[in-house]
């Protein structure tokens, strides 16, 4: 997801301090090699009880793309989400999430190649976050978020990379670092390899060429990660498509997972923001005929097929519904339309959430934290993220509808 806030005035940036080093001498998040399961990513999953879950959307990957944008930088603070803290990953558990998909931006943290060394604060302080979400008991993951956009001043640019191979060697030896510092942490932490890679053109479909460099990084990404050894060669990974788009269940896909030295502990991931005008947009109100819930009901039929039924399993790593709200892309926003658009928002969710259950995949909603009327989509926070509890009476019902869809539906 690209929603991002604008900023004007001075940016705060909050400094980190410090970094932990291991008795060899390499930076790392922990000393001690933590618990790695021996089971299959769908054994895991269902042992586990991992069913749902929500972003820590827009801090660790915000940006600051508008101060230099030949420099730009992750600040954590920057989209105008407080500094993360434990009582907002401690609310998500209490509200019946169980995993907690972590975006993280690695720009202007990233230094010169050849080495592209990554800085030790900032590794820190993911690890930092990170482990808020094992204090508070969820599974979490992390990846390589807004690198990728066009529109932030990214370097992992697929229509770039094309003629610049650099930029797949900087790739690999980003996702190297990662997993070497985080090489002791335990299986609930899992990598995703990229975000929603795309030719700066989001929706459109991946050709050939676009698909051969998507493999390629999902291989590459792998090898990356299983070459550090320890826990990582045992370390659950997850791989998207081209776009992040749900494509990849359809029987022509050109969407190949990578060749693993680790047997099953691969897992398969997509977004889902369909109709983009009701879910993303919020322009209109209405949701509810037989085709929209039959268009949910293909994808989730497709991907049990191609995957689950093949024991790997599926997250939809980021989807809605966003609050219908007053905003730039809504001029035609109403009460009356508000009024209605609430109910449709948590029939639509009682339906996916659902849907999604009965077929053994786990939505992870998108929550941004901040909301801003000057861009162009619907609310999507739910989560006041300095306090960990709902932000409103109405984010209370959607996260409620959430749980209670997943917990009152059963795999088929």
């Amino acid at each position: 997801m690209k929603k991002y806030i604008k900023q004007f005035g001075i940016i705060l940036i909050v400094a980190v301090q410090g970094f932990l080093i291991t008795a060899s001498g390499n930076s790392a998040g922990t000393n001690i090699s933590e618990p790695m399961s021996t089971k299959t990513a769908f054994e895991y999953f269902r042992d586990e009880g991992i069913t749902v879950g929500i972003n820590l959307g827009n801090s660790l990957d915000a940006v600051d793309f508008w101060t230099n944008s030949d420099k730009p930088v992750s600040i954590e603070t920057v989209w105008y989400n407080p500094r993360v803290n434990q009582a907002v990953f401690n609310g998500f558990k209490a509200h019946g999430f169980t995993i907690v998909r972590i975006p993280v931006t690695w720009n202007g943290h990233i230094g010169p190649a050849p080495d592209y060394k990554i800085e030790d604060q900032w590794l820190k302080r993911v690890a930092e976050v990170a482990g808020y979400a094992k204090n508070a008991g969820l599974k979490a993951i992390i990846n390589i978020h807004h690198d990728g956009h066009h529109d932030m001043g990214g370097w992992l640019l697929i229509d770039k990379s094309k003629n610049d191979p650099s930029i797949s060697n900087k790739f690999e030896k980003v996702w190297r670092q990662i997993a070497g510092y985080f090489i002791n942490y335990g299986d609930w932490l899992m990598f995703q390899g990229f975000n929603e890679i795309n030719n700066g053109v989001f929706g459109t479909p991946g050709t050939s060429q676009e698909y051969k460099i998507i493999n390629d990084w999902n291989q590459r990404f792998t090898d990356a990660v299983r070459s550090t050894g320890g826990n990582n060669a045992l370390r659950y990974l997850i791989y998207y498509g081209y776009n992040a788009h749900y494509s990849i269940s359809n029987s022509r896909t050109q969407f190949i997972l990578p060749t693993d030295t680790a047997k099953g502990r691969q897992i398969v991931a997509f977004h889902y923001y369909d109709p983009v005008n009701f879910v993303m947009r919020t322009t209109t109100p209405n949701w509810g005929t037989r085709q929209e819930k039959t268009a949910i009901d293909s994808v989730f039929k497709a991907f049990k097929t191609k995957f689950i039924n093949k024991n790997i399993p599926i997250i939809i790593g980021e989807n809605g519904p966003f609050k219908y709200s007053k905003h730039v892309g809504n001029p035609k926003y109403n009460a009356a339309n508000d009024a209605t658009a609430q109910q449709s928002r948590l029939n639509y969710i009682d339906h996916f959430y659902s849907r999604a259950r009965e077929n053994g995949i786990v939505p992870c909603y998108w929550d941004n934290g901040s909301f801003d009327p000057t861009y162009e989509d619907g609310d999507c926070t739910l989560f006041n993220r300095n306090t960990g509890q709902p932000n409103s009476a109405e984010s209370a019902a959607v996260i409620q509808h959430m749980i209670s869809a997943i917990k009152n539906a059963a795999p088929q």
